[in-house]
């Protein structure tokens, strides 16, 4: 059991950590969730030793401090180094283990993250997620007892993903893991607990079930709102076009879904803005349903009393059939003096089944 009492730190103005108080059980797994800069990385890093607290207690159950490791975004492997090499140096340097001894822990580590037959690569030789399996091995040579893993999965895309998710399933059997991540879906699967921070503080913490399902603090379901839906403001008809395509095929890759589907959606929103005049400006919504593979986008425009997913007026004939073509669904609505362009792409599409 480890217990953080209090803890702040400060780097210059900035309040990384604010009265934090946490308590992490043994063998469990913590998922940390939260905005940018609202002190994931930074209660971290005061774990595993990396800064210090400015005031407050981490206490240990049996007063001596664990073997903690710690796992980063950008893997930080030696690229100089063949991925064994990566792994022996830290248990010749520091645990004075002879070549042959560290070779050996080496590579039971890189069976067990499935990269035994990769040992004498050089890290630019392997893909991203074969890359933080690497750094994974690498922290486990060491023997933690704690592992830190500070957005392990952020820079993957969604086959990696899926190959340091395995591993982290193997992990959260064998040790206590405390984890930052954006990955909702993940957190939901690993996590015995979940830990909303805002602004370096602890806002709601409990099961997945009490914080990603049904939270009570107003913070956490805007946290979560913000999450589960990508938002974008278009103000006029010179807006940057590649950072909302990049946006979408973001958002579609955190639900695993590849460069078929998201070209899709993408799509989908190119013809849809064809048929809307933007010098007025409009607010794009995109959602990912529940429990299916469905992709809802939704365009807010002032309404001027024109319809513009009616066939018979509609700006662009072509657009307009191809986007029948692409949704099941094409629906209107007017609220609050808004019109609503409603639209939905299924699996059948997105997935071409």
């Amino acid at each position: 059991m480890i217990e953080l009492r209090h803890l702040y730190k400060s780097f210059g103005s900035h309040q990384a950590l604010n009265d934090l108080s946490l308590k992490i059980g043994d063998h469990e797994t913590i998922c940390l969730i939260g905005a940018m800069g609202s002190g994931k990385s930074t209660l971290l890093k005061c774990l595993a030793g990396l800064e210090k607290p400015d005031s407050g207690d981490i206490i240990f159950s049996d007063g001596q401090k664990p073997r903690i490791g710690m796992i980063f975004q950008h893997f930080n492997l030696f690229p100089h180094l063949s991925v064994l090499h990566n792994l022996t140096l830290a248990p010749m340097t520091v645990l004075g283990l002879s070549a042959k001894e560290a070779e050996k822990v080496a590579m039971e580590q890189l069976e067990s993250v499935g990269l035994a037959a990769k040992c004498m690569l050089f890290p630019r030789e392997l893909s991203e997620g074969q890359q933080q399996r690497v750094a994974i091995a690498r922290s486990l040579v060491m023997k933690p007892q704690i592992l830190l893993l500070d957005e392990p999965l952020s820079a993957l895309d969604p086959i990696a993903v899926g190959e340091v998710a395995d591993v982290l399933r193997k992990l959260k059997k064998e040790m206590t893991l405390v984890m930052n991540t954006h990955k909702l879906n993940i957190a939901a699967e690993l996590a015995d607990k979940v830990v909303f921070l805002e602004k370096g503080h602890v806002c709601e913490e409990g099961t997945v079930e009490e914080v990603l399902v049904s939270p009570c603090n107003e913070a956490t379901k805007r946290f979560l709102s913000y999450m589960k839906d990508l938002y974008y403001t278009i103000d006029s008809p010179h807006f940057d076009r590649p950072e909302l395509n990049a946006r979408i095929e973001q958002y579609c890759n955190r639900f695993g879904l590849g460069g078929q589907a998201f070209r899709f959606v993408q799509l989908a929103v190119e013809e849809a803005l064809n048929l809307i005049p933007l010098e007025k400006g409009l607010t794009f919504k995109l959602s990912k349903a529940e429990q299916q593979v469905r992709m809802i986008i939704e365009m807010t425009v002032a309404d001027s009393g024109v319809s513009y997913l009616d066939g018979s007026s509609c700006r662009d004939d072509l657009s307009f059939s191809i986007l029948q073509g692409l949704c099941d669904v094409l629906e209107e609505r007017i609220e609050n003096h808004c019109r609503i362009l409603h639209m939905e792409l299924d699996q059948e599409r997105l997935l071409l089944k």
